[in-house]
């Protein structure tokens, strides 16, 4: 019998996947052959308690026709379930895999999305747009969580996100505060204009921004301004009203339970660092009792370089308020300088945003705090290192947990050339 490990490996390898899919589609009934498999999105999850799926992912099929020739490849979300539960989820819309216990979704069939195929249609553009779309991509889809849309006209695009929830009507308000700000204030970070949201469809409509993503520019030398007016726009979220959060705020309490969860969860991955990443989680929690106090403000909550972009006119543009909660202002700024190195920023850059964001918003800003969090930064980054099989993953693991003990174990703010790593 095959073991989970098993399955799983196999699930995660599109050449083995080319076999059990070629006998499962319809379309090779028919006589089309499977070309490469081409998996996405890997999301594990070694947790029975909390998470009934030790696997979910997405698949990009090639499908061939009998003469060769390539037709439009398919996309699926799958589920792999413990213990033969696939077969206790019957669903019409489903294609079933016993020999994986997978459960296997055609797009835009989501079973926590079913907005999304009504949203496809290129007529749903006439509340915001005076004609139809001529076509509509999907730039980004999270199954069972959100998926963002374009919709194009000529030259034009318009663009719609959808979520699991009901969000949406707090997402646009959160743009329109920023809109509404940025045409006030000439140095206010701007937005892509927000047209409203639908309740029926769970969806917030923007209108497209212009600009340059922050990632291109940090290809070649960023001048210092940029940091400055980075550091600037993350603290004019920090100071927006705490009305505009989510209902879950991120203190001090919230970490300190995924500093336990997450620590487990590198220890069933990788048992081997169990002891290593537990002294890890207890250094966390042992220097979380001497903080200093902040009060709860107002936080990005998912504030990394590819949220930002550059007008045409060097104004900082903001992206994805989807996460907006209260939290410590240190989270986003050590969740962007941690992440500013896989986008190719450099450690002096990092310094400089901490630098400016410590002279414009001294009252929020912590040197302490910002360490702490920067540390459990790395602990979070290496949990999602698993969870999201980046390539090498084991190895990632560990040199995340190492840039923790090094942040952990040194005295000072941090050696900045740890910044941006």
């Amino acid at each position: 019998m095959d073991t989970l490990d098993t399955r799983l490996r196999c699930a995660l390898d599109g050449d083995a996947m080319r076999a059990h899919l070629a006998a499962l589609l319809p379309e090779c009934r028919a006589g089309a052959t499977v070309g490469a498999v081409e998996v996405l999105q890997p999301r594990r999850n070694a947790s029975q308690r909390r998470q009934p799926h030790p696997l979910t992912l997405c698949y990009r099929v090639e499908l061939l026709d009998a003469g060769g020739a390539r037709r439009e490849p398919l996309r699926l979300y799958a589920k792999v379930f413990r213990e033969g539960a696939s077969a206790l989820h019957a669903d019409a819309r489903t294609l079933h895999l016993p020999a994986l216990d997978m459960r296997l979704w055609r797009f835009p069939h989501d079973p926590g999305l079913p907005q999304l195929q009504r949203l496809l249609d290129p007529a749903f553009t006439l509340p915001w747009w005076p004609r139809p779309a001529r076509a509509v991509d999907t730039l980004r889809h999270e199954p069972e969580q959100r998926a963002t849309l374009a919709f194009h006209h000529g030259h034009e695009r318009l663009f719609a996100k959808t979520f699991a929830d009901d969000r949406a009507e707090a997402v646009h308000r959160r743009f329109m505060h920023f809109w509404r700000a940025a045409q006030r204030h000439p140095f206010a970070p701007l937005v892509a204009e927000p047209l409203g949201h639908d309740a029926a469809t769970r969806s917030v409509w923007q209108a497209e921004a212009i600009g340059t993503p922050l990632r291109e520019r940090l290809q070649d030398a960023v001048p210092s301004w940029v940091a400055v007016r980075l550091a600037a726009a993350f603290a004019a979220v920090h100071a927006a009203p705490a009305d505009l959060a989510g209902p879950l705020p991120r203190d001090l309490a919230h970490w300190r339970r995924e500093i336990v969860r997450r620590s487990r969860k590198i220890g069933r991955a990788l048992p081997v660092l169990a002891p290593r990443v537990a002294a890890i989680a207890d250094a966390l929690q042992r220097s979380a009792d001497t903080l200093p106090a902040q009060p709860l403000l107002l936080i990005h909550g998912d504030c990394h370089p590819d949220q930002v972009w550059l007008s045409p006119d060097d104004r900082v543009v903001l992206f994805d308020f989807d996460e907006f909660t209260l939290g410590d202002p240190m989270e986003d700024l050590a969740q962007f300088v941690t992440r500013l190195g896989d986008a190719g920023g450099s450690a002096r850059f990092g310094s400089e945003i901490v630098a400016a964001y410590a002279h414009l918003a001294p009252a929020a800003f912590s040197a302490a705090r910002l360490r702490w969090q920067l540390a459990l930064q790395q602990l979070l980054q290496a949990s999602r290192a698993f969870v999201f099989q980046a390539p090498g993953w084991p190895q990632r693991v560990g040199q995340r947990l190492a840039r923790a003990e090094s942040l952990l174990d040194d005295g000072g703010l941090l050696g900045l050339d740890t910044l941006a790593a």
